[in-house]
């Protein structure tokens, strides 16, 4: 069974609803439904145990037939701009010319 709550007791107890909750919430305005807060199963995944998720399903995929690299090109990425560490290969903000 959902508990229903507010937008403002929902924003004010985040924390404590995100971390504690067993069942979905269902935020109203108004007694107006304007979403709802479902919390994860399980606990969270490792970084390994993702990518090697993407690994299997990009397998699955290119088993049907469909090349994964191809298509992200066509999409105007590049499989390294998907996979690289951020925080260690991320570029800055391109910055205005000033003319």
């Amino acid at each position: 069974m959902a508990t229903k709550m507010g937008v403002r007791e929902f924003r004010d107890n985040f924390t404590t609803i995100a971390r504690d909750a067993k069942e979905p919430i269902i935020v109203t305005n108004h007694d107006k439904v304007v979403g709802w807060f479902t919390p994860a199963q399980r606990e969270p995944q490792s970084l390994d145990e993702i990518f090697k998720k993407l690994d299997e399903a990009r397998r699955r995929v290119e088993a049907r037939g469909i090349n994964v690299s191809k298509r992200l090109r066509e999409l105007g990425l590049e499989d390294e701009d998907l996979f690289d560490d951020p925080w260690t290969q991320a570029t800055p903000a391109k910055r205005r010319r000033r003319k």
